[in-house]
């Protein structure tokens, strides 16, 4: 499936619709990502399997997914709504790494979190203007960047820096450490 496109359902009503790249997996919850420059960027490194249709309740069937298909243990990222499906499923299927992105809706979890970074941008406005500080205490241990320059479509308006910053958190966890000129670790 690398590099194609899939509509074959493992688990209940989640499907894969699209694949790219090899290397480790990594499962996105993502409206509008599939083909996007944010996918592309990341599938150089890693092979990203992007998840439809996800709402806020498909926590447990993507962790059934991720189980059927042999990766729970690998990444998961989620995107805006989709970051408290992306949530519960890493916790649920014991993902080694999880990324949230200009995440919205997320409630203090249950269950031991997995290697957590949220990346916010720094001109999101839905964001509280203590987030990074109010992620760090809702999901303890967790890593937060600021991504200058974007709103809160990092993946649309910053796909590199999404790419980068995400593609380090997942390669590297608790070793993450980043400091460049349009990104802040904090």
């Amino acid at each position: 499936m690398a590099g194609g496109s899939s509509a074959a359902a493992v688990a209940g009503r989640i499907e894969a619709v699209s694949e790219l790249g090899e290397g480790p997996p990594v499962v996105v919850l993502a409206d509008g990502f599939a083909g996007s420059p944010a996918h592309q960027a990341l599938a150089r490194r890693f092979r990203v399997i992007v998840l439809a249709p996800i709402d806020h309740a498909s926590g447990p069937a993507v962790a059934a997914w991720l189980g059927e298909a042999g990766i729970a243990d690998g990444g998961v990222l989620g995107v805006g709504d989709k970051a408290p499906a992306a949530l519960a499923a890493a916790i649920a299927a014991g993902a080694r790494a999880l990324v949230l992105v200009s995440p919205a809706g997320l409630a203090p979890p249950e269950g031991p979190i997995p290697a957590t970074a949220v990346l916010v941008g720094s001109r999101d406005p839905g964001q509280p203007r203590d987030a990074l500080a109010l992620y760090r205490r809702m999901l303890p241990g967790c890593r937060t960047v600021l991504v200058y320059g974007a709103g809160a479509d990092i993946a649309a308006e910053r796909p590199e820096a999404l790419a980068a910053a995400a593609g380090d958190f997942l390669d590297r966890q608790g070793r993450f450490n980043l400091m460049t000129e349009s990104m802040a670790l904090d």
